[in-house]
């Protein structure tokens, strides 16, 4: 797994130590950052009044971390502040949205997931993943939507899913990855022998959309290329 180094700088101005690491932006809909979140690939910078605080961030977002020298953090520190940051509105919001999602009726799953994709939370994105594999259409393309907004920070739980024993998961995560593809700058390659793989599925279903699928992949990469 790529690790995330944290950083350490002086300010001088204000005589003090910050902590930073690299991040990647998710954006709304007008194209305005709406959040920040650690990744090793991340163009932009967040930086933390703490160590502690960037290790936690990091670990949020599903990754390791490294430390600057001399410095440490232990899990059980990393843990506290995680649990901490669950005691606010955010955290009152996660949690209704969260068991919503195990609701009986469908319209609610749907509503809830797709409130809960507006958290811009990573940890909501393994929740969304299992329901990629929903009988119900509308759960299904809730998920799909909000998988979709994570973009490239999805891919390779996305990718993994092409694998899931449920053929209708795999028949999602292709949906998905072809939508990414035409919203964000993707590793081509890497999604694209996944899907050629899946080109052969066991399900005829899966077989023809990852047919469908490569040729759109490769066609949004080309008219990616061609407008940069």
């Amino acid at each position: 797994m790529n690790k995330i180094a944290i950083k350490k700088k002086y300010v001088k101005s204000e005589n003090k130590h910050v902590y930073y690491v690299q991040a990647l932006s998710l954006k709304n809909n007008i194209n305005k950052v709406s959040l920040l979140i650690p990744h090793p690939h991340g163009t932009d910078v967040m930086e933390f009044e703490t160590l502690k605080e960037a290790a936690a961030a990091v670990k949020k977002s599903g990754f390791e971390y490294e430390l600057p020298e001399g410095e440490y953090v232990s899990e059980q520190e990393v843990e506290t502040i995680a649990k901490n940051k669950r005691n606010n509105l955010e955290g009152i919001l996660f949690n209704k949205f969260k068991d919503k999602i195990n609701a009986i009726n469908p319209s609610v799953v749907a509503a809830a997931i797709t409130s809960f994709a507006e958290l811009n939370d990573i940890e909501a994105v393994d929740i969304f993943i299992e329901k990629l594999g929903e009988e119900n259409e509308k759960i299904r393309s809730a998920a799909i939507n909000a998988l979709v907004s994570y973009k490239g920070l999805v891919i390779d739980k996305l990718i993994d899913a092409l694998t899931n024993s449920n053929w209708v998961t795999r028949h999602s995560a292709i949906t998905c990855l072809v939508k990414i593809s035409e919203i964000a700058d993707v590793d081509v390659e890497k999604i694209l022998i996944p899907i050629i793989n899946r080109m052969d599925d066991s399900n005829v279903i899966v077989q023809a959309l990852a047919i469908s699928a490569a040729g759109s992949i490769y066609k949004n990469s080309v008219k990616s290329k061609t407008n940069k």
